[in-house]
């Protein structure tokens, strides 16, 4: 029987993807241990999730892809389920934002598809489903939230600096289109 080894076991994790994800089980880091005894391979997993599916398919998809391999007499997927970060449902483990249920983001790589236009109406759509909502406008190049909403109201500032956003038909709205002139530039700078 061909030996195996932990490469070739790590590789063949690469192709299992998380459900409802592009990326794998490794890109994401969830393998915390492989182990393997004369063609016994063991591996341990971490998921941080709610839902008990997520742990199921991927246990069955890493034990399948595992199993195939030339030197495997068996194959073993341990998995600890941990509760995610503040509630949330994926493996990413991001902030939650004090004071927010839910985020939407719509995102396009190409610009002038209409992103702020399907972002502006959810925001209307949400709002008169009675929801609190608010409407973050992150085109630097070109902001459009403040002339789709009809104002050039500039916001104002706490004594905390945090910035007060502006208020139109029920809805709280920031966007770089009420911090700069239509002919001004933005410097936009990274805090690392």
């Amino acid at each position: 029987m061909m030996s195996i080894t932990e490469e070739q076991v790590r590789n063949a994790l690469r192709t299992v993807r998380y459900p409802g994800f592009s990326r794998d089980i490794v890109s994401f880091g969830l393998v915390k241990g492989i182990n393997i005894d004369n063609g016994e391979v063991k591996v341990q997993l971490a998921i941080a999730t709610n839902d008990p599916n997520v742990p199921a398919t991927i246990k069955n998809d890493a034990e399948k892809v595992l199993g195939a391999l030339n030197g495997v007499r068996t194959a073993r997927v341990l998995i600890d389920i941990h509760a995610p970060p503040g509630g949330a449902g994926g493996p990413v483990g991001a902030q939650r934002i004090p004071g927010i249920k839910h985020v939407i983001a719509v995102a396009s790589g190409k610009g002038g598809v209409g992103k702020s236009t399907v972002a502006a109406n959810i925001a209307v759509a949400l709002e008169h489903s009675k929801a609190r909502v608010g409407l973050c406008d992150c085109d630097i190049y070109g902001p459009s939230i403040s002339l789709m909403f009809g104002t050039r109201e500039r916001p104002t500032a706490t004594d905390e600096n945090k910035i007060i956003p502006i208020e139109q038909y029920n809805l709280k709205l920031m966007s770089m289109g009420f911090l700069l002139d239509d002919t001004s530039p933005a410097i936009y700078a990274d805090q690392w």
